[in-house]
């Protein structure tokens, strides 16, 4: 780091799509910002899509990432207890203004349009690959000590994944519950249009996400026990997409893989605080939750635009941005993680337990919440993340 710039408002550890998105909010409020990543900060390989909720499609658009023609609109969701015209089903069409319920998007595309627009951006330096030694606390800020040398900042984020070193030498400790569960994941194409349906159906023992894609393509995400997963994942190619075919009750048509069969494990994990001194928990190092609703990175990208509102409004007010700007982050991001978490919790232990008594209210409350228009707003409001609190980033401009 030699004749480079080494005094920072903000360092953030972690370049994925999070880190990304919380260098480019930090920087928008004026803030100086590093992002440091211990692999070279690039696109990479990734084979999974990501559901962006409005605010967020709201927060990329407010923050000049471009996603032209990169997006596929989400016109319908439905949830379903068998197939897409089961009587036990939840259907959402259009958002509270009527529009669409975000969108879909492959993870290489999203990524590669947040490292360019990292890259231009005059406030943000990147490091990667480097390694982080230490991060010391200093009378006024942190001292990040890497294998080139000292950075020093107010205010330190851990974006550095659910496994976060951060996070742990902060001494903040996790409640973790494994699902003794994994997730395929890989992606199809097809011969009939998806029309922009998103449906999700509730099998035995878990669910199965089929998420449009642009084009006649659509991801695939299947949840379930361990070992079950494990030998989906392993089949024939052929006997592979027999089985997929019955479990989608062949509504596509003819399909044909067109990406590798990836499976992840599967766990609920909530830090027990999300701020530490001067130092902001955001993304998988926060929380992690089943993706089943496909909500893990919307909560993460709420947390970027959150603490940048408390960036920005430190920097408005000439305080100091690594105090400040926690004072009501942790609560804020506390509250609303936690009851995404719960929900999507209970629906897969619900599902898991696919049983007696467990199933019939599984499948009652179904058909019961489809019937109300109330329920079903404020279950659409929660998932997109609209609400009177909503981060200044993601609101309308």
């Amino acid at each position: 780091m030699r004749d480079m710039k080494t005094d920072f408002d903000i360092v953030i550890i972690g370049a994925g799509l999070v880190g990304l998105t919380t260098a480019l909010a930090c920087a928008e409020s004026g803030a100086s910002v590093a992002l440091l990543d211990r692999n070279t900060i690039s696109v990479g390989a990734d084979g999974r899509a990501s559901a962006l909720s409005s605010t967020s499609l709201r927060l990329f658009d407010n923050l000049g990432v471009d996603l032209r023609g990169q997006t596929q609109s989400i016109r319908d969701m439905l949830v379903t207890e068998g197939v897409p015209d089961a009587p036990w089903r939840l259907h959402f069409q259009g958002d509270v203004d009527g529009g669409d319920l975000g969108a879909l998007i492959e993870n290489t595309s999203l990524k590669a349009a947040l490292v360019n627009k990292v890259k231009s951006s005059a406030l943000i330096t990147t490091h990667g690959p480097i390694e982080i030694h230490d991060a010391v606390h200093a009378a006024d800020g942190v001292n990040v000590e890497t294998d080139q040398g000292t950075l020093t900042a107010r205010l330190l984020i851990a974006a550095d994944g659910r496994n976060s070193v951060l996070r742990r030498k902060a001494g903040i400790t996790a409640q973790r519950f494994d699902y003794d569960a994994a997730s395929l994941v890989t992606t199809i194409s097809h011969d009939l249009p998806h029309d922009g349906l998103a449906w999700q159906r509730l099998i035995s023992g878990g669910a199965l996400a089929v998420l449009p894609l642009t084009g006649d393509r659509s991801q695939i995400v299947w949840s379930g026990k361990t070992a079950g997963i494990q030998a989906a994942t392993e089949m024939p190619e052929d006997s592979f997409l027999a089985l997929l075919s019955e479990k989608m009750d062949g509504y596509l048509g003819d399909m044909s893989l067109i990406a590798p069969r990836q499976n992840y494990p599967l766990r609920l994990q909530m830090a027990d605080g999300f701020t530490a001194t001067r130092l902001a928990l955001v993304g998988d190092a926060a929380h992690v939750i089943h993706p089943l609703a496909g909500q893990g990175l919307n909560l993460g990208l709420r947390d970027a635009a959150a603490i940048a509102d408390g960036i920005k409004m430190a920097r408005a007010t000439g305080q100091d941005v690594g105090v400040s700007s926690l004072l009501d982050y942790d609560l804020w991001r506390n509250s609303d993680t936690r009851a995404v978490g719960l929900l999507t919790h209970i629906i897969a232990e619900s599902s898991r337990l696919n049983i007696g008594l467990i199933g019939h209210a599984r499948r009652l409350s179904l058909a019961l919440t489809n019937r109300s228009d109330a329920i079903k707003s404020n279950l659409g409001k929660r998932a997109s993340g609209e609400g009177h609190d909503l981060p200044d980033l993601m609101q309308f401009r």
